[in-house]
């Protein structure tokens, strides 16, 4: 009889929710005027439609609906555009209007934190301290002159991979793992005026960040139920959000003795002799919090599409002897 009586609330639940589903995603679909697409599924949405190969899915749906089409992933709208035309209207025709940033459940602050100390993971792009990095961004850290100077940086640890990969010789590399130290270690020079990784990664520090920057990677692109149903957003079921959190704390604990440091240095009218990235947001007041979010700001976006756009394209040179053969007569022609 239990049994029953649970089984009977359960049946009665799963409907009540997709009756609401049902009757929720009709009167937003009235309500907004929203452009067509699959039509959802309850609760769940349009989730079991994009199969494995997203692109492939996106790609079908745009010929059945139109270049605009509009998809319930949970309870979440999405809306894609999937012609030059359509995204012209996005990006530049209404850009001021739609010109902001999702901001995913998996990183562990609250919208108004971000907005404070954020500038790629800001949910508002015409606030005022977004406005503030931009311009310290632009003028002072990537304006032609800053990166002219910083040339010599590039350089030296180019040719620094090239001395190791060259004592390799006949020995199996990992060459992600070499092009991420060769990238973050220019990123923290020019941050830092110091190497963080170094090549053979002797050191604890060393692979404790690569174990750290990898972990991150892999819990960005872990699916979040929370994502789908914001509900769930403070219960965290997965823990994806937590560990999130975990590994940006251990990454701050990593430059912040440099940061502690360089303000122990300012204090007492000692320069370093070397403007860094460091410098600069000192020099525009930031905060201890504000410095350590755009510093993982900037390693992350620095390393991680760089590392594998450059491992991949030397898999397929791998795969294709005829680019690696070509590739190699235009470098020996070139250098």
């Amino acid at each position: 009889m239990v049994l029953y009586l649970l089984l009977l609330t359960f049946a009665i639940t799963i409907l009540i929710a997709i009756t609401a589903s049902r009757f929720l995603s009709t009167s937003a679909a009235s309500k907004h005027r929203l452009p067509p697409g699959p039509k959802p599924w309850p609760i769940i949405g349009n989730i079991p439609h994009l199969g494995k190969q997203i692109h492939v899915s996106l790609q079908r749906f745009s010929h059945l609906h139109g270049p605009l089409i509009s998809l319930r992933l949970g309870t979440q709208l999405l809306i894609v555009a999937s012609s030059p035309a359509a995204a012209a209207e996005i990006l530049r025709n209404h850009d001021r209007l739609l010109s902001a940033r999702y901001v995913a459940t998996i990183v562990p602050y609250d919208t108004a934190e971000l907005d404070r100390k954020a500038i790629v993971w800001s949910s508002n792009c015409n606030n005022d301290s977004w406005k503030a990095f931009r311009s310290m961004f632009r003028n002072q850290i990537f304006s032609a002159r800053a990166i002219e100077s910083q040339a010599s940086v590039r350089e030296r640890k180019v040719a620094q991979m090239v001395e190791y990969l060259d004592g390799k010789l006949g020995e199996p590399v990992r060459i992600g793992e070499v092009v991420f130290a060769a990238i973050f270690d220019s990123l923290s020079n020019l941050m830092f005026s110091r190497d963080c990784i170094g090549f053979e990664s002797s050191s604890e520090t060393a692979k404790r960040l690569k174990s750290l920057i990898w972990r991150m990677m892999e819990l960005g692109t872990k699916t979040n139920l929370a994502e789908f149903f914001p509900v769930l957003r403070k219960m965290d079921p997965q823990g994806l959000r937590r560990e999130m959190f975990r590994c940006c704390n251990e990454l701050y604990s990593v430059w912040q003795p440099y940061v502690t440091e360089r303000r122990e240095r300012r204090r007492g009218r000692e320069r370093s002799g070397v403007e860094d990235f460091l410098d600069v947001f000192l020099e525009n007041g930031l905060d201890d919090d504000q410095i350590d979010w755009l510093t993982l700001e900037l390693f992350s976006a620095g390393t991680d599409t760089s590392v594998a756009t450059i491992e991949w394209a030397m898999a397929e040179l791998i795969r294709n002897k005829g680019a690696m053969d070509k590739l190699r007569e235009e470098l020996k022609s070139s250098l």
